[in-house]
């Protein structure tokens, strides 16, 4: 998205910061056993208006009049329980949906995006001895609607508000615990060739620290905007969907905090977590490989973005007929999806990370180009 870094942004016209916090509780490997539990899911919205005439507004719900610079925490709460459960929990109080929550444990999973929606979720079968993936729910999945006002308000003749919604203060969109840890064995790199990559992973020593967020992923499910007092029928398929990534798409070290990033989705040679796995299941490598290799390789190519500027918008207004905003009058408000998952196949989801706490920070903004 070539271009993000001169726009200019009209305001921070809400921020919305979700903090979701994640601690895994079992002891496992890699992905196919480490489990998390909700440990805490908080979430603040602010707005912070500098020069713009109009600002974002968010709702839970997208009812006309439930618009505000801030949702409660426990309705998220239970859109997430719903999801996961496909009960509903309206009538249920809150006491009870903050039970229901804290019960609730992640294996990892993974995905991919087809035709714009996210595919079933999938995780290893820990009990089958051919390691066979099965559909999971092990995600957290909630909606949000934003929408636009004005400090003098809506009127007929209000117009010419077509806003960009870009995600900001990315530094904190995913943050996560510096862990200690080491390699089951010995490091497993060493038959690699050499490589400026492969060098760096034959050089971990075996005691090493990870960041626990790298191996989270964040998925976000737009859908198109449609009229204010419209309603979503919930049948309306996604007109764009994305995957961000807790780390770098390569491994990479940091050198001052002596703590290594070991990928995301890459080929089982340079897979952390893959080749742990090994360690465990020695028979990984017989399985069905061709089945397996085809499965890292949709992982690797699923196009997953870093979280930086340059990936920072997720809806630009000169790319669709419809637009959030007012024209002529008539506002509008768009659905987005939000998602929240250990990615299973990522290098870093190995049992380092258990038991550490992993945040998630979403802060939206609205902008239009120079």
């Amino acid at each position: 998205m070539r271009g993000v870094s001169k726009k200019m942004f009209i305001s921070i016209l809400t921020s919305v910061i979700v903090f979701v916090t994640m601690v895994a509780t079992t002891f496992a490997w890699v992905g196919i056993f480490t489990y998390a539990s909700t440990d805490n899911f908080k979430i603040n919205l602010r707005v912070s208006e500098l020069d713009s005439n109009y600002y974002l507004t968010i709702s839970d719900t997208g009812q006309v009049g439930s618009f505000t610079d801030e949702i409660p925490a426990i309705n998220l709460k239970r859109q997430i329980i719903k999801s996961r459960y496909n009960t509903v929990y309206d009538n249920s109080s809150d006491t009870v949906i903050e039970k229901v929550f804290d019960e609730i444990t992640l294996a990892p999973a993974t995905t991919q995006i087809d035709n714009n929606s996210f595919k079933p979720f999938t995780k290893i079968d820990v009990y089958n001895p051919t390691l066979t993936l099965v559909n999971c729910n092990d995600y957290y999945k909630f909606d949000l609607y934003l929408s636009v006002d004005t400090k003098e308000g809506i009127t007929s003749s209000t117009t010419g508000i077509k806003t960009n919604v870009l995600l900001t203060n990315l530094e904190e969109m995913l943050m996560g615990t510096i862990c200690s840890g080491k390699f089951l064995n010995s490091n497993p790199f060493g038959d690699l060739p050499s490589t400026p990559i492969n060098d760096l992973l034959k050089n971990i020593p075996n005691e090493f620290s990870v960041n626990s967020k790298n191996a989270c992923r964040v998925g976000f499910s737009i859908y198109e905007p449609i009229g204010i007092n419209e309603q979503y029928q919930g049948d309306e398929k996604p007109i764009k969907s994305m995957i961000y990534q807790g780390g770098n798409e390569l491994p990479t070290y940091d050198i001052n905090n002596d703590v290594y990033d070991l990928g995301g989705c890459l080929p089982e040679d340079q897979n952390t977590a893959l080749r742990e796995l090994k360690v465990v299941r020695s028979s990984y490598s017989l399985i069905n490989p061709p089945y397996y290799y085809s499965l890292i390789d949709e992982a690797c190519n699923r196009g997953d973005l870093v979280i930086n500027e340059e990936n920072s918008e997720i809806w630009n207004r000169n790319e669709h007929t419809s637009y959030l905003g007012v024209m002529d009058g008539v506002q509008t408000k768009m659905k987005l999806s939000v998602y929240f998952w250990f990615e299973g196949w990522d290098s870093d989801c190995f049992r380092t990370i258990i038991e550490q706490p992993v945040s998630l920070n979403l802060t939206f903004t609205a902008g239009i180009e120079d």
